[in-house]
């Protein structure tokens, strides 16, 4: 089983969606946007093997204007090597790719946008030479008062696609018009598979049916070619409109769905804002990682606690030299990441990270520093000063850890 996360590492200085406005395309500006959008691929890629992430969502803007009707450049020809070198690292170690672009709608113009950027992804995963098991994600899209008619309107759609296309497809469920039990129907029609999305199901349920149930169909649709069954796994954002996802995914809650999916070995993307830190977590909690794992990950979360309690810093100190397993660490983790603000051990925290900073710093940044942090009028400025400082002198033990990202 493969745990994966979407498009961009929150951990790392990489990113593939570097992009410029229409009116500036030129061949000069398309191919060092590119380029570097590749070289950064790799980058996360290799990231995620030392990680043990088998599975990354590459962003739909990879390559800009990749659809556009002015971008005639021949790319699959341009960036051939670094298409073939991405590719053989992917199959190599046995890593899994997909795409995830927009959605139909029932303008005919529109369509047949829709059509030449589903042709454009495939495209892009085709140029790796990766299998079928590599798959380009959708959503069926919005029922426009008319379920029926856009229903209809997708499988008439699905045949102009090409062959390629049709077998990288796969449909998800959506939290508002197409429900799990709408997508299996036309994936059956349709002879492709489809992914079945927990925090979706929750807000558009269709039916009243147990998950096993439902993944016992959901599994029929996979053959041999597609891989293992994909699953989208979120927590929600309760303090945000039904159906947002969470900033982090929690570990109890991923554990109890894990049993609940674990015999039929699927392959789950999780759908969360921090992306691969919450993938890791995954991670380390369902494989036996080497005893270092604990006291490296609490490296990374250390302040992040410090910030939010020190009594449950304290007990994580404590945890992490015990017997206690990475579970029971990250279960304490996901109890300090809920809890509010607390000026008092956010200033603490700021004062005592400062320390690794101020032999350094000059005499001008010190009085920067210190003035916001005793006016303290904006408390994400003041540490944002102490980020730039970090960074500035190359602080690894600060700028590594989780800090200054949740």
């Amino acid at each position: 089983m493969k745990i994966g996360y979407a498009c961009i590492p929150m951990t790392i200085d990489a990113t593939t969606t570097r992009r410029f406005i229409l009116k500036n395309f030129s061949f000069d500006k398309f191919y060092d946007c590119v380029k570097l959008n590749l070289q950064d691929l790799n980058t996360i890629l290799k990231y995620n093997l030392d990680n043990n992430i088998f599975m990354f969502r590459i962003s739909s803007d990879i390559i800009p204007f990749g659809s556009h009707s002015i971008n005639n450049l021949n790319w699959t020809k341009i960036f051939k090597e670094d298409l073939d070198n991405i590719g053989n690292f992917i199959k190599s170690n046995n890593i899994r790719v997909s795409m995830h672009p927009g959605q139909y709608t029932p303008t005919e113009d529109v369509m047949k946008k829709s059509i030449k950027d589903i042709e454009y992804h495939c495209l892009f995963l085709d140029s790796l030479g990766v299998d079928y098991s590599n798959k380009i994600i959708l959503h069926i899209g919005g029922a426009y008062n008319d379920k029926l008619s856009s229903l209809k309107r997708f499988k008439e759609n699905f045949k102009k696609l090409s062959n390629s296309a049709q077998k990288r497809l796969v449909l998800e469920n959506d939290e508002r018009n197409f429900n799990i039990y709408d997508v299996l129907d036309i994936c059956d029609i349709l002879n492709i598979p489809a992914v079945f999305d927990n925090l979706h199901h929750k807000f558009n349920p269709g039916k009243s049916e147990d998950i096993y149930s439902i993944l016992e169909r959901v599994c029929k649709t996979w053959c041999e070619y597609d891989g293992s069954m994909k699953l989208h796994y979120s927590d929600s954002d309760e303090t945000k409109k039904a159906g947002a996802h969470s900033k982090h995914i929690n570990i109890e809650n991923f554990l109890n769905y894990y049993k609940k999916v674990e015999s039929f070995n699927p392959d789950i993307m999780l759908e969360v804002k921090d992306k691969d830190i919450s993938a890791i977590e995954c991670v380390n909690s369902l494989d036996f990682p080497k005893p270092s794992t604990k006291f490296e990950q609490w490296a990374k979360y250390k302040y992040t606690v410090m910030e939010k309690d020190y009594s449950l810093y304290k007990a994580c100190s404590t945890l992490i030299s015990s017997e206690k397993s990475m579970v029971d660490f990250y279960k304490l983790i996901d109890k300090v990441l809920l809890l509010p603000y607390n000026e008092r051990n956010f200033k603490n925290t700021l004062l005592h990270t400062w320390g690794y900073v101020k032999n350094k710093a000059t005499i001008k940044e010190k009085n920067q520093f210190m003035e916001s942090f005793n006016s303290f009028e904006n408390p994400e400025k003041t540490k944002n000063i102490l980020k730039k400082l970090a960074q500035k002198y190359n602080v690894s033990y600060l700028i590594n850890s989780y800090y200054f990202l949740i």
